[in-house]
């Protein structure tokens, strides 16, 4: 969901932080992790360390990210040879593989799509129950169970079985009770299926970038689960949903589709990417996509990395790619308002004042 990348098929109480609490962010977790599966050519032992430093040391000031991105993408993968732990602003430990796309983006930026992250949280109160589609190894759905509390519940649906054990791993570290994570794509129907990925984005060791749309390229393919949420919803007896994040490579309109009874009845508000050419691979479109949740009665509202360019759109006519809130209500004045550009940023990083870097 982050504007710099592009899809293209590439998305309350505090936690009990459990056994990774006693390392220190940016430790090596020796211990339980197996090395990193794409590693090239590390730089030397000694410079490693300062160089991590330096780089979440600039993150740490929210100025010109732009500068700092292709530094991470150029030497990201090569500051380490094993995952390294770092901590999400909440408090939650999380253990980042450098030699994936997304979780080196964590690790040096505090959060991959700090601002979709920062309004996320905003978005929610104490008690909620959340939906995160799309959950990759977990960023969103523990900045959630953290911000519902005891009292409410985050329910993770993650494909990727790689992506999935590492979502596991990172909620039990933390021991997060209320997070209820499945293995299974949200689509219109309940069946099994096939889900690819791109011999660029592989390379590029984009964990984000697995679609259920068939292209030319596709190096790896793997079967999953799929399910509809309303099927989840009756199975789980949830009696509420009050925010669904979704970021699942065009796969929205589907999902939405299968959540129709659900959307009806409680109305959550829905933190979602829209990216053309994405929708377009699922035989689908933006405008169609808008019929559908406007049908539903939600208005939208897009985000930027500005809040002056944040704002109400009223249709997702020519809108190529955006990151948009749906919404029936009005949203949280801490949503529309009450931060600037860096603040996100500077959020993102808020963690790493628990312990040294």
């Amino acid at each position: 969901m982050d504007p710099r990348v592009k899809p293209e098929g590439d998305g309350g109480a505090q936690a009990a932080v459990g056994p990774l609490a006693s390392a220190a962010p940016g430790e090596y977790n020796d211990r339980d992790s197996p090395p990193m599966d794409r590693v090239s050519k590390p730089l030397p032992a000694l410079v490693r360390p300062p160089l991590r430093w330096l780089l979440r040391r600039w993150a740490a000031t929210g100025r010109k990210s732009a500068r700092l991105y292709p530094l991470i993408e150029k030497f990201g993968p090569r500051l380490a040879t094993r995952p390294m732990r770092s901590r999400l602003p909440n408090g939650c430990w999380i253990e980042c593989d450098f030699a994936d796309f997304i979780q080196r983006h964590i690790y040096f930026e505090g959060l991959w799509d700090a601002v979709e992250a920062f309004l996320f949280t905003r978005l929610i109160e104490p008690g909620m129950t959340v939906i995160d589609a799309g959950a990759n190894v977990g960023q969103f759905t523990m900045l959630a169970a953290t911000a519902v509390g005891p009292h409410g519940s985050v329910h993770s649906f993650e494909p990727v079985e790689r992506n999935f054990a590492r979502l596991s791993a990172n909620l039990a570290a933390n021991r997060l009770t209320n997070v209820h994570p499945v293995r299974a794509a949200l689509w219109n129907e309940d069946t099994e299926l096939t889900i690819g990925l791109r011999a660029d984005l592989e390379a590029k060791g984009n964990s984000g970038g697995w679609t259920i749309a068939r292209q030319a390229g596709d190096v790896a393919r793997l079967a999953t689960p799929a399910m509809r949420l309303d099927t989840y919803a009756a199975a789980a007896g949830l009696k509420r949903v009050d925010l669904i994040k979704m970021d699942i490579q065009g796969a929205e309109p589907f999902a939405i589709a299968g959540g129709r009874e659900l959307l009806r009845a409680h109305h959550p508000a829905i933190l979602m990417e829209l990216y053309e050419p994405c929708l377009a691979a699922m035989g689908s479109s933006g405008r169609e996509l808008w019929e559908e949740l406007h049908g539903l009665g939600y208005a939208a509202w897009r985000i930027d990395s500005s809040p002056r360019r944040c704002g109400p759109l009223e249709s997702f006519a020519g809108v190529h790619y955006a990151n948009v809130i749906m919404h029936r209500g009005a949203l949280p004045a801490g949503v529309t308002g009450g931060w600037e550009r860096r603040t996100p940023k500077r959020w993102a990083c808020g963690g790493w004042r628990l312990s040294p870097f």
